[in-house]
């Protein structure tokens, strides 16, 4: 699943800025001859080894922009994590700026080409979490017998169902998210599907029919179905869902 064109965007002007910062730092590499001496005693001449001096400070700001970039990129557990732990220990040496541009410039096209695919998932996790807290605030802003705690149903399951859309197409292969008339798929259908393909057991479906069962019955004005206390149960474990499945 591909990310927003103008997020895709945004990170891949930033791979170029650093590449073509690190390109800057390379051609400013100076070589330094070894200086050649002459023995007092047996008059034989010998050379001091050759070196490179390399613009430390800007190896360090440069190293530091790259693993931030990174890090928001390649996930823990990806293959390509060792190279990020590289890049924090990154020296001031020819060789290993070399290795950096070059290191940037692999991941840059992996990650253009879509084989990175953890960062979406980063994402949308990012974003149900900040959702998951406005319906907390609702909840905890409501007063009781109210029906004040309807509208944090309504979001929690907005959130659930678009997790188990994303779980979907993260599938190998994608299980289908919509029907075959093209409308969207429902919760109830959607736990099924990945139920069926082994993402999670019966009693985890069982668990989420339930929310997905309060959700509808707070969208369909059906409060007398679900009290408070069922969607404060509920948001607590569509936060723990998120946290188990959405990473």
């Amino acid at each position: 699943m591909p990310l927003p064109p103008k997020l895709q965007e945004k990170f891949l002007k930033r791979f170029d800025e650093l590449i073509a910062e690190g390109d800057a730092i390379y051609k400013a590499i100076q070589f330094v001859q070894g200086r050649v001496h002459i023995d007092e005693i047996t008059e034989e001449q010998y050379r001091d080894p050759d070196f490179y001096i390399v613009d430390w400070q800007s190896v360090v700001k440069w190293r530091a922009s790259c693993v931030a970039l990174l890090s928001q990129i390649v996930a823990e557990r990806h293959v390509l994590w060792d190279s990020v732990k590289l890049f924090s220990e990154l020296p001031n040496a020819k060789d290993r700026v070399e290795w950096g541009i070059s290191t940037l410039k692999a991941i840059r096209e992996d990650f253009e080409r879509g084989f990175l695919g953890d960062l979406l998932i980063q994402v949308e996790a990012e974003v149900a979490a900040d959702y998951m807290g406005h319906a907390e605030g609702l909840l905890r802003e409501g007063q009781k017998g109210k029906y004040d705690h309807v509208p944090g149903a309504v979001l929690a399951g907005a959130v659930l169902e678009k997790a188990l859309r994303t779980l979907c197409l993260q599938q190998h292969p994608a299980i289908p998210a919509t029907k075959s008339d093209g409308d969207p798929k429902t919760l109830n259908p959607l736990i099924d599907d990945l139920k069926k393909a082994g993402v999670f057991n019966e009693a985890k479906a069982k668990q989420l029919r339930a929310w997905a069962d309060v959700r509808n019955h707070a969208a369909h004005g059906e409060f007398d179905q679900f009290t408070r206390a069922d969607v404060e149960q509920m948001i607590s474990g569509i936060n723990n869902f998120l946290a188990d499945y959405l990473k």
